[in-house]
């Protein structure tokens, strides 16, 4: 009897230390690393921000130019609930006389191919107004190639003509409105460098899912993203296993060089908008809906609300394990070597 007991409990043990990770994926888990990237992994287990994984968000309109120093908007919390002790960061959207307030994370160090984990929450969508009009907050957990922080712009590559934007948690300030995508820059036919069309029947946006996803409970969920050299796929974590959220996988496949965005479809990206990027977690409200909020004209509610990171991480592809990255300015992505977390697997 003792010795189950310990092969239980070491059993347990593995199991929780292990949970939510890579390894198990049902398919394809084998081409990542078993231990996080500590450059922008983070549990937010600690009393403050780790300010040298993070930096606070200075662009992206009104609602969180000018708050960047504001310390009610990120907040760490914790929370006890049937014994179990959860600390969070919390990330706030807030009304002050009538004008919106919000924030948002940027990761210091940029990061390329792997799967990246995330577990979240949303406290305030689960109003009866928010869910009859929709909201004006506009939660999110993207990346991008620049990082703006402490009023400078940092970017991960030196040739920005093409570039792939991935939202793998975005809410599009409307009812039912969650999607995960992943649109791109580039140069066209034309030679003119701009973003893939996002409406029509011709869209070039690539779609991963708009749904169906938990916005009106205030419940954890966790989801996770491969980003491989040949495709992008979302998943989410359900009954304690891996399954495919959505019916799509997006692929990376060869540019066409006479007619570019030839390649950019609702399912496939072009090659060479494959870039390491900075990590975004926050919540703004988009600019022009904020004009509509000053001016009274605005539909939508405009309720408080947080959204919640138990964690946010990242496992590295094995095509990337002891890669560094110039930045523009001749940094590397998290300071020369992969700064490891084997501890917590």
């Amino acid at each position: 009897m003792k010795i189950l007991a310990i092969i239980v409990l070491v059993f347990g043990v593995f199991q929780f230390s292990g949970a939510q990770s890579p390894q198990q994926l049902p398919e394809n888990g084998n081409q990542y690393e078993s231990f996080r990237d500590n450059s922008i992994s983070d549990e937010f287990n600690s009393k403050t921000l780790n300010t040298a994984k993070w930096g606070r968000r200075n662009t992206g309109g009104g609602s969180i130019q000018g708050h960047e120093n504001d310390k009610s908007l990120v907040v760490m919390e914790k929370e006890t609930l049937k014994g179990q002790t959860t600390n969070y960061v919390s990330i706030k959207g807030t009304t002050e006389n009538g004008s919106p307030k919000t924030a948002g994370l940027v990761s210091n160090a940029s990061a390329f191919y792997g799967f990246y984990t995330v577990k979240f929450r949303f406290r305030g969508f689960d109003d009866p107004e928010v869910i009859e009009k929709g909201s004006v907050w506009h939660p999110s957990v993207w990346s991008a190639i620049g990082n703006y922080t402490g009023g400078k712009k940092k970017s991960s590559i030196k040739n920005s003509d093409s570039w792939t934007e991935i939202d793998f948690m975005e809410w599009e300030n409307r009812a039912n409105g969650w999607s995960s995508d992943a649109p791109s820059r580039f140069r066209d036919s034309k030679g003119v460098k701009r973003k893939v069309l996002t409406k029509g029947k011709n869209a070039e946006k690539a779609i991963m899912t708009k749904g169906p996803f938990q916005t009106y409970a205030p419940v954890w969920q966790t989801i996770g993203l491969e980003y491989t050299p040949e495709y992008i796929k979302l998943w989410q974590w359900k009954n304690g296993e891996w399954a495919h959220m959505g019916k799509r996988v997006v692929k990376f496949v060869k540019e066409d060089e006479v007619n570019p965005e030839s390649k950019y479809t609702i399912s496939t990206i072009g090659k060479s908008a494959r870039k390491p990027t900075f990590w975004y977690l926050g919540n703004i409200v988009a600019g022009f809906i904020l004009e509509k909020v000053e001016n009274g004209t605005n539909t939508h509610t405009i309720k408080d609300l947080s959204v919640d990171f138990d964690f946010f991480r990242y496992y590295r592809h094995k095509s990337t394990k002891n890669l560094d990255w110039p930045w523009e300015n001749g940094l590397k992505n998290g300071g020369g070597k992969v700064k490891k977390d084997a501890s917590k697997i």
